[in-house]
């Protein structure tokens, strides 16, 4: 499970305050795991006003699907522009290291079959925007 501290936090003259964040306010939070290697953008709109956002990596084992936050839903699996710093000490923004890290659009996801099944209305919504799936059973297509 990740989980992602989404609060803007203030002093008063009566404490802290945390206070989450609106989709006026913010699009979206960006997410990296280095424990993964992975990225996910959460749009604002899917968690509003909530501090803390629990992203599961694997479905419930009961089947419960309301109220569960998944991480594949929200994977981001774009270029990452990189701060990288100049000799004065400027950070600049340069592509994705290595270049070839961002993925081909033609490449196929793989998923299992039982959670193909799970989440089937998901993985259609996939398939209509135009993205390649393999379903498969015990490793094989």
């Amino acid at each position: 499970m990740i989980s992602v501290h989404v609060f803007s936090s203030r002093c008063t003259p009566h404490g802290y305050v945390r206070t989450g964040y609106t989709p006026g306010e913010i699009d979206a939070i960006g997410v990296y795991c280095g424990e993964l290697d992975r990225c996910f953008l959460i749009p604002i709109s899917a968690v509003p006003c909530q501090q803390t956002v629990q992203l599961r990596l694997a479905p419930a084992r009961n089947g419960q699907q309301a109220c569960i936050t998944l991480a594949d839903d929200f994977e981001f699996k774009g270029a990452i522009a990189q701060l990288g710093e100049r000799r004065h000490g400027m950070a600049e923004v340069v592509g994705s290291s290595p270049t070839s890290s961002t993925t081909t659009p033609c490449e196929p996801i793989a998923v299992g079959a039982n959670p193909f099944r799970d989440r089937f209305g998901y993985w259609m919504e996939r398939v209509a925007a135009g993205e390649q799936i393999v379903v498969t059973h015990r490793g094989r297509p």
